[in-house]
């Protein structure tokens, strides 16, 4: 009798201390990984009752693989970041869950208001319809990088403006060496979709227009048109160095004074320019609007996890997005607050007093856009890039760059809608 007491008592030990599991994975390497794995502590701490497991599974390449692939065997976790276009794939496999019931739950909700403190573009591209499917997570916007010394000898203004950037890439390009060649470039850019895009955008333009409840191909069009023109007479007059990989290593060179790319490179800026130089950054400059697209990811959850799993993971995702936790995130990563609040924390009002570079970024925010919620979203923008590389690089006309897109576009278009 005595020993089936203990083992009675023993049990009720084990039940009143078993927590919840929440499996985590994620794409966040090096200090991004770091900072991560601080929060998940700080969190597992204060909720004695839930452990929350962040697995680190490789790039996103990998991790996008390791959700189709456990979407289809069945093994997912319980929650993952994840682009906006993978969300959309897994919705269409029914695996993702829908936040509204705890979003809207009186105990263990948001309010309104602080649902609505997350910066509208960021809470709009967790959502589909009215369906909340995400939160927002590591989320950074493009800016302008600039040289300021070089700028400040060549008596230039920052570029508020397309045409103003135009002007002052002009006055920036120097044949320093005298070889009949530039060494030095006002601008740089990538050969990649993602300053198209930029310039698209802002332009008024866009890759897909939505057409009667259906995403449409939109890259036949004037704007796109201006772009490429505009990107042209910066090739043609040498005012611009361009290349595919990334343009930290020739701003800290010297070889370009100017370009665009997100807050999330600064990082790799200070480890280039290694204190030779001061530079800055500002919104990026202006041209038929103000409209720049945002980047980064999101953390979604999975349909299949137990309903304790569940509330265990929407406890953590709460926490992730709370005033303080996004402002620390921002703070030791570089990406920004998914939460206005957060601007009144200590810890982002310390920061911005030594580092008043922080708050030029989200002056762009209300302005910010995001891509397309679709599917074959990956797809269409290797179609951009490759048309944009293709013409930057002199392997086709405009038109036919232009054409061989479109086609392709709506080709993916007619898969994504099974037509």
């Amino acid at each position: 009798m005595k020993k089936l007491l203990v083992i009675l008592l023993s049990l009720v030990v084990i039940f009143s201390f078993a927590k919840t599991k929440v499996v985590f994975w994620h794409a966040m390497g090096g200090n991004h990984g770091k900072t991560l794995e601080q929060i998940v502590n700080s969190f597992n701490e204060s909720h004695p009752d839930i452990e929350v497991e962040a697995i680190y599974v490789g790039n996103y390449g990998a991790l996008s693989q390791k959700l189709l692939a456990g979407a289809q065997a069945g093994e997912l976790p319980t929650i993952a970041q994840a682009y906006s276009n993978w969300t959309a794939k897994l919705i269409q496999s029914g695996v993702v869950q829908k936040l509204n019931d705890f979003l809207n739950d009186p105990k263990i909700g948001l309010a309104k208001e602080e649902w609505e403190d997350v910066y509208e573009p960021l809470r709009k591209n967790c959502m589909w319809g009215n369906d909340i499917y995400a939160v927002p997570f590591n989320k950074s916007l493009y800016i302008l990088y600039y040289n300021a010394d070089l700028l400040t000898l060549y008596g230039v203004d920052v570029p508020k403006s397309i045409n103003e950037l135009y002007y002052a890439a002009k006055v920036l390009t120097e044949d320093v060496d005298g070889d009949g060649k530039p060494d030095q470039y006002g601008f740089g850019f990538r050969t990649t979709a993602d300053l198209f895009q930029i310039l698209l955008s802002l332009r008024g333009g866009s890759v897909l227009r939505m057409e009667n409840g259906k995403w449409v191909s939109n890259i036949d069009s004037q704007e796109t048109r201006d772009v490429l023109s505009f990107v042209r007479k910066l090739v043609d007059e040498g005012i611009a160095y361009y290349q595919g990989g990334y343009m930290n290593d020739p701003f800290g060179q010297q070889k370009v004074v100017m370009y665009i790319d997100t807050i999330a490179g600064r990082k790799y800026v200070e480890s280039s320019v290694k204190g030779k130089f001061n530079w800055g950054w500002a919104p990026v400059p202006v041209w038929k609007t103000r409209n720049v697209p945002f980047a980064g990811t999101d953390v979604i959850m999975f349909a299949n996890a137990t309903d304790e799993e569940k509330k265990a993971a929407w406890e953590f995702m709460k926490y992730l997005i709370s005033p303080d936790v996004t402002a620390f995130w921002s703070v030791n990563t570089g990406y920004i607050p998914v939460r206005k609040s957060a601007l009144e924390t200590n810890i982002w009002k310390e920061n911005v007093k030594s580092d008043p570079l922080a708050e030029i970024p989200l002056t762009q925010i209300n302005n910010a856009i995001f891509d397309p919620q679709i599917g074959v979203w990956y797809e269409i923008r290797t179609v951009v890039g490759n048309m944009f590389s293709d013409f930057v690089n002199g392997k086709v006309d405009m038109e036919t760059a232009i054409k061989t897109a479109d086609d392709q576009i709506k080709k993916y278009l007619a898969e994504e809608y099974g037509e």
